[in-house]
């Protein structure tokens, strides 16, 4: 133990972090298929969510949201080791080398990721 977690909290802390990241990736597309129309927030929504493309819609925003899942999952494994290897050293430090271009590559996906989305639900096809 050290001065500010114990271990159990510590690993009760990142099973945590890992479930909410399981959840966003695949435990939120499967609460949007299950909402009204009324309560979902989708550009041109009465078109997307017609009951001719509503499933075509959800499978193509939970495939989208398992590979932000994924990628989300990965960056805080990522972060973990980082702050694993960093607490092995004396004094503690984390290795911004590899930390800043990880949090680069992370949040490019994010913002192509979002493109897409957003592109794709902007338009009717």
């Amino acid at each position: 133990m050290n001065a500010w977690q114990s271990k159990a909290a510590f690993f009760t802390t990142e099973l945590s972090v890992v479930v909410l990241a399981a959840v966003v990736g695949f435990g939120i597309p499967r609460i949007i298929g299950a909402m009204p129309v009324s309560l979902i927030n989708l550009p041109n929504k009465e078109f997307w969510l017609s009951p001719e493309r509503r499933a075509e819609t959800l499978g193509y925003l939970q495939m989208h949201m398992a590979w932000f899942g994924c990628a989300l999952l990965a960056f805080l494994l990522f972060v973990m080791e980082l702050v694993f290897r960093a607490n092995l050293q004396s004094p503690p430090r984390l290795n911004s080398a590899a930390f800043v271009p990880g949090l680069v590559v992370f949040l490019l996906f994010v913002g192509v990721s979002t493109l897409r989305l957003v592109a794709r639900f902007a338009r009717k096809n």
